[in-house]
């Protein structure tokens, strides 16, 4: 079964309630993508120094993430040493955690972190990281995310074809696994990726951007 997963890259409250808003009534889940300018170059809140008491009252939990009520958040680390914050985005109530195996040499610590809190896990991988590094964790996570391009953090990178590769052998190792795919996400796309082994989609601009994002958000649900 094809899942369709909005991503949001937030740079301000405001703008992480305005998306949210707009893909709330028919999107069950949503990945946020937060970055720290270290791991890759840009920074996202709340690294960005903008609404950094909101994501301490987050951590607090004394404030929930804009229509947490009707929305599942999934958050998408794109940050170096993941397993030194990790704990602070599980008290914001994300019930996915998504790290990149690039990103830290203490993976384990970071899946032990979500199993002792009951929040599920994915292993994130670049197009150009050899998959051998996924070998001790990748019966331990939940999903592989797939990305579709090295250059990580904004909306609308083209789908390069080494990301393709790299999923259709991963598929063929761990056949049993979800294999996720964020960036490069198209109508056009689609139909190779599900061939290649993707079961869930992460798509930001496509379905943000659009006049319509249900209208999209269903026509990707349809392709198979």
């Amino acid at each position: 079964m094809i899942q369709i997963v909005p991503a949001i890259i937030p740079h301000t409250k405001e703008q992480l309630e305005e998306e949210i808003k707009r893909v709330k009534k028919f999107a069950p889940k949503v990945q946020v993508d937060i970055t720290d300018g270290i791991f890759v170059p840009t920074k996202t809140w709340p690294y960005n120094g903008r609404d950094v008491d909101f994501f301490d009252r987050l951590k607090r939990e004394e404030e929930g993430w804009p229509e947490w009520e009707d929305v599942e958040f999934e958050v998408h680390l794109m940050i170096k040493n993941p397993e030194y914050s990790i704990l602070d985005w599980i008290k914001t109530g994300a019930s996915t955690i998504v790290a990149h195996i690039e990103a830290t040499d203490s993976f384990q610590e970071v899946i032990d972190l979500c199993r002792e809190n009951m929040v599920s896990v994915g292993v994130a991988i670049k197009p150009s990281t050899d998959i051998s590094l996924l070998e001790p964790y990748v019966h331990q996570v939940d999903f592989i995310q797939c990305m579709g391009s090295d250059m990580l953090g904004k909306h609308g990178v083209a789908l390069e074809e080494k990301s393709v590769s790299q999923i259709r052998t991963l598929h063929g190792l761990y056949p049993e696994h979800v294999i996720a795919i964020d960036i490069g996400v198209t109508e056009e796309t689609m139909g190779e990726l599900i061939s290649a082994g993707v079961t869930k989609f992460i798509s930001g601009g496509l379905i943000l951007n659009a006049d319509n994002p249900e209208e999209e958000y269903e026509t990707l649900k349809s392709i198979n």
